[in-house]
Parts: structure tokens; sequence; C-alpha cells
């Protein structure tokens, strides 16, 4: 997979927060509603998703063919210029978006469920895999993943919109920080 280094700050986001059973879906389906009803340039923006607490906030480990567990999750949209000054943009809640180090990388969405389905989780562990490794070639950094949460960006077809289709592509975006250099 693609993988980089990006540093975001001072930006702003509209979110979309859900709390229940496998909340991804309608996080996602709420934000979808409000992009349609309310924005032009929706296929142009950038998306991200988090479980703020774990898509395993009781500790467990990812099983495949697991069903969708209870937890929180956050869907949000980059907001562009003047949007993200105030604190709702046409009744969405605005935010200050994730800010610092990220090592953001393409998730092969590869493996699968025994009904043929994507394994989403298990994809996304396959491409931790790699990413750790590339951070560990590049050197000179280190995964910050007790400081702040990972986040999901979500690459979206336009017949996901009308609500027809899937993920066009997905990435992981895993927090980093320098490694200073002891002297």
């Amino acid at each position: 997979p693609l993988v980089r280094i990006e540093e975001h700050s001072n930006e702003r986001v509209v979110s979309f927060f859900v709390n229940c059973r496998g909340p991804e879906e309608q996080a996602w389906n709420v934000l979808r509603n409000w992009v349609v009803t309310n924005l032009d340039d929706y296929k142009a923006r950038r998306y991200i998703g988090c479980a703020p607490k774990g898509h395993h906030p009781n500790g467990e480990e990812h099983q495949a063919n697991e069903g969708d567990g209870f937890h929180e999750y956050v869907a949000q949209m980059f907001l562009l210029g003047d949007e993200g000054n105030c604190e709702t943009l046409l009744g969405a809640t605005v935010c200050d978006a994730p800010k610092g180090l990220f090592l953001v990388g393409d998730v092969a969405l590869n493996e699968f469920n025994d009904d043929g389905t994507v394994d989403i989780g298990t994809s996304m562990e396959k491409s931790y895999g790699v990413m750790s490794a590339c951070l560990k070639e590049m050197g000179g950094y280190e995964f910050a993943l007790n400081e702040r949460p990972y986040f999901e960006e979500h690459v979206f077809t336009n017949e996901w919109f009308s609500g027809d289709g899937d993920l066009a592509g997905f990435k992981l975006w895993l927090p980093i920080r320098k490694i200073l250099a002891s002297i």
C-alpha cells in the first residue's frame, strides 16, 4: 500500500456521533444524508471516521466474521475555507479536525468473511503490519497510538452518495511522533 506522512493542524470538520451496536453504518448514513442534502461539492471532500474508544472497547481482539459490537463511532467531513468558523454548519456540529502527524496508508480490502463480504477489520490489521514495517524502515518516528486514536479515511464512489455503492478506497491514519534524539 501507498504510505506517507501527513501533518494536520488548524482544520475543522463536521462531525456525526453515534453510539450503538455496529455504529459505523449508521454514522456514515447520517453523514451521507447531510452532505447530499446540504452541499454541491460533497464528492470532492475528504471523509474520516474514528471509534474514539476503539471498535472493541472492552479490549477484545478482532475476530474474522465477528458481528457488530456496541461502541461509539464518529464520521467526519473536512470543511473548506470559512465553513469551519462557526460551532454548527447547516445543523451539523463543527469541531477541530484531528491534529498532529499521521502515517497514512492505503488499506488493501482483500480479506474476506465466510459469506464473501470484505472483512475490513482483518484487512486493516494486515495493512497496519505493512505500515509498521514502513515506519520502522523510515526511522526517526514511532507510533503515538496511546496518545491519540487512529482514523479511517473513507473514499466513496459516486454511487455511494446515492445509496447504491460501496467504498472506492480506505486509508488508515495512524498517529505518529518524531523520536527525539538523545544527547
